[in-house]
């Protein structure tokens, strides 16, 4: 998986698409400690630690994950 950048406005974004299943308490401590923003790789990481309930997914997690994330990040940086 190719590492790439989000900046701390975006992971309050997303918190709506990767983030609905992990608490406002854990997002939140998430984004107030990454004040320069993150990488995909943590905010995976993040979902994965946290999510509750979870992911049922016939594909291995972290390319799941990795999907929504591209697709989310597109959407709001306007990119298709």
């Amino acid at each position: 998986m190719e590492t790439y950048e989000i900046t701390n406005s975006e992971i309050a974004e997303l918190k709506q698409t990767m983030g609905f299943r992990v608490t406002d308490v854990h997002w939140d401590e998430f984004a107030t400690s990454h004040p320069d923003g993150c990488t995909n790789v943590e905010m995976i990481e993040l979902v994965k630690k946290w999510m509750d309930p979870p992911y049922k997914t016939e594909e291995p997690l972290d390319v799941y994950l990795e999907k929504i994330l591209k697709a989310s990040l597109n959407f709001s940086r306007g990119r298709s």
